[in-house]
Parts: C-alpha cells; structure tokens; sequence
C-alpha cells in the first residue's frame, strides 16, 4: 500500500526513521540558500531550508505567524531586535510582520509552515 511509514525499533530500542519521517533526508545543501514545498494545503504550506554555515538568510517578515522547527545544526534567530539560538529538536514561531533573520552557527536545515 503506498504511502505508508515504517517505523522499525533497532536492539538498542531506538526507532529509526525511514519514508517522509525524515525531513532532513529530503533536502540537500547547495552553493545558495536552497528550500522546497514539501507539503502544500489550502491555508498553509510546510517548507524545508538548507543553509550552509556561511550563508545568511537576511531580516524580513511575513503577512502570517511562521513557526520554524530546526532538524539540524544551531542558529541564531533574530526577531526584530532580540537574538534567540536554537539547536536541533527546538521550534520558534516567527511572528506575522515583524522582522526575522537566520544566522546558521553551524550547516542547518529547517522546517517552515506558512
């Protein structure tokens, strides 16, 4: 049956992940700023980012609140004028017609819904 997600526990009990679980998987990093829809629904679309170390993703806002759940690495989140840093597993909500930036500490990759 198609589009079914397989969960498998390894002897250690730890569950790996395989199939559209693993967002991370489904991007790759590249010499700019690289992002794809990955879900789109009638009021909203999910997102994934790779973004190199050395590359920037500058302050700008949005018309929509935008919570962001980072898959990889550690950044520095800016929102209007307060610095937030962020590590793999944690989420923040970008807040609708605010200023936000993206200052990667290390390679991240990230998933956005707006």
């Amino acid at each position: 049956m198609a589009g079914l997600l397989a969960l498998s526990c390894t002897d250690q009990g730890k569950k790996e992940i395989s199939g559209e679980l693993d967002l991370a998987s489904k991007i790759e990093y590249g010499d700019k700023i690289v992002n794809k829809v990955v879900f789109e629904g009638e009021n909203y679309k999910m997102l994934l980012f790779a973004i190199k170390k050395d590359q920037v993703l500058p302050p700008h806002s949005a018309p929509m609140d935008a919570p962001l759940v980072l898959l990889e690495g550690s950044a520095k989140i800016t929102i209007g004028s307060t610095e937030h840093f962020v590590v793999k597993g944690d989420m923040i909500t970008l807040p609708k017609n605010i200023d936000h930036g993206v200052y990667p500490e290390t390679n991240i990759k990230f998933l956005l819904l707006k």
